[in-house]
């Protein structure tokens, strides 16, 4: 047995109706991790959860009709998926914690803290798109339409095929092929990434569509949050406008642009994302004052 893996726990229960699986490693300061859309809470052990557990208790969850959790035909906005989210707190008596969310994950932490700022210190947006704030994508300037190979283009991956099903509000399909072209890295290099439950997913739930509703959560509103924000976005992503942006709209929020990375380097470069989340967890408040003072001196 693994140093450290009898102190994980992995069990499901039962949050806003639905069976929620979850895991939960180390003590301290509660830190929750949420991932996106199409993805699991497998996602964390690339090396974020391992590290950041000597230091914290951290709690990762699967998502409403991700990982092994309950599969239900709607529930997948922002809105919903920060209800489920306070279920999840209230089962687990967690009082208050950090949150540490990747890309669809980051969007509900906003709502959630937009709802429900008591129970939430602070939390990291890591290259999360929010519906509300899609203007400032960059979609036909973004570089990875370029060069994209050949069983990609085959499988319908490319910008116009997006921008119809965009200019629909369902990239359900485009989600599907996706999925359906073989991993180039990680543990499933070689092997196509959809599986069963991703099919069902999206084959027999509004997802496609729901998680890109504003659902409530309007520009205007971002204004009122007042929670420490620490947003990180990539270089090459098609959503790095939105972290000066918010910065520049949410009082507490700070944010970096990564260098050389793109959407997801949460997966491919954990110890990158180790490195700049962990000062920011231990103190949200501290962290967010501290790089407000740097920047008036700058």
């Amino acid at each position: 047995e693994s140093p450290g893996l009898s102190r994980v726990t992995m069990t499901k229960i039962v949050a806003n109706g639905i069976d929620v699986h979850y895991q939960q490693r180390g003590e301290g300061q509660d830190v929750v991790l949420v991932h996106g859309i199409t993805s699991s809470l497998a996602m964390w052990y690339n090396g974020i959860l391992p590290a950041l557990s000597p230091e914290f208790r951290v709690t990762a969850y699967d998502l409403r009709g991700h990982g092994l959790s309950t599969i239900t035909p709607t529930g997948y906005s922002s809105f919903d998926m920060a209800q489920d989210l306070k279920a999840v707190l209230d089962a687990l008596g967690l009082e208050k914690v950090a949150i540490v969310g990747h890309s669809f994950g980051g969007a509900l932490s906003m709502h959630f803290a937009l709802l429900y700022p008591e129970r939430v210190s602070g939390f990291v947006m890591l290259d999360s798109g929010l519906a509300c704030l899609r203007y400032l994508r960059i979609i036909q300037d973004w570089s990875g339409w370029e060069g994209r190979p050949a069983d990609m283009k085959e499988r319908g991956l490319t910008l116009d095929r997006f921008l119809e099903l965009d200019s629909k509000q369902d990239v359900t399909d485009f989600l599907r092929h996706g999925l359906s072209v073989p991993r180039r890295a990680g543990f499933k290099k070689g092997k196509v990434g959809l599986t069963e439950r991703q099919r069902r997913l999206l084959e027999h739930t509004r997802m496609g569509y729901e998680f890109r509703d504003v659902a409530g959560m309007t520009e205007d509103l971002l204004a009122t949050v007042q929670t420490p924000i620490l947003a990180l976005y990539g270089e090459t992503s098609p959503y790095k406008k939105m972290a000066a942006h918010l910065a520049k709209v949410v009082p507490q929020c700070c944010h970096d642009v990564l260098p050389g990375t793109g959407h997801f380097y949460a997966i491919h470069r954990p110890g990158l994302v180790v490195e700049r989340v962990a000062p920011f967890l231990r103190d949200p408040q501290a962290f967010v004052r501290q790089r407000a003072l740097q920047a008036q001196g700058a």
